[in-house]
């Protein structure tokens, strides 16, 4: 089992140093984007500064739950956000709808990672939702555009659960 954790466990609130660490982060991803005149590729209508902190303090809340490191690279952007215990590449999604689905946009190619996975929840508390393979997300047939333009999109009842990732 990758995660030591029960079901009534996968919500994790980052504490005040996690927090710290999460705003630093995002606002260097900020700067670096800007910097190199990047538009975020954001499918909400929040602002580039928050998009950028809740991915962030998302990942960081993965990465706990998890109990791997995460990535803090702010000058390049990478496609995966950790590598979990079994090497597996995971890209983080975040939405603060609770009902919220799991998006990629469509530039995302299919195994560029392992797995995405989606965290509920706004800054400094989250929830894991669960699990998609890239091969499953990515796919013409799950493109919606849900106001923004079409994104591959996949509800919170079509995810795995942290205990069947395991391959």
């Amino acid at each position: 089992m990758l995660f030591d954790i029960e079901e009534s466990k996968m919500i994790v609130t980052l504490n005040q140093t996690e927090q710290e660490l999460a705003q630093v982060i995002a606002q260097r991803r900020y700067e670096a984007a800007r910097g190199q005149g990047l538009t975020d590729l954001k499918v909400g209508e929040q602002s580039n500064w928050e998009t950028d902190l809740e991915g962030a303090a998302a990942e960081i809340a993965f990465c706990k739950l998890a109990n791997v490191y995460p990535d803090m690279e702010t000058g390049r952007s990478n496609i995966e956000d950790c590598y979990l215990k079994n090497g597996y590449a995971v890209d983080v999604k975040t939405t603060r709808y609770e009902g919220g689905r799991l998006l990629a946009v469509r530039w995302k190619r299919e195994n560029s990672v392992d797995l995405y996975a989606l965290m509920v929840g706004t800054f400094p508390k989250y929830r894991l939702a669960g699990f998609m393979k890239s091969e499953d997300l990515i796919q013409e047939a799950r493109l919606k555009d849900l106001g923004r333009g079409p994104s591959f999109a996949a509800d919170q009842s079509e995810l795995m659960k942290p205990d069947d990732v395991i391959f």
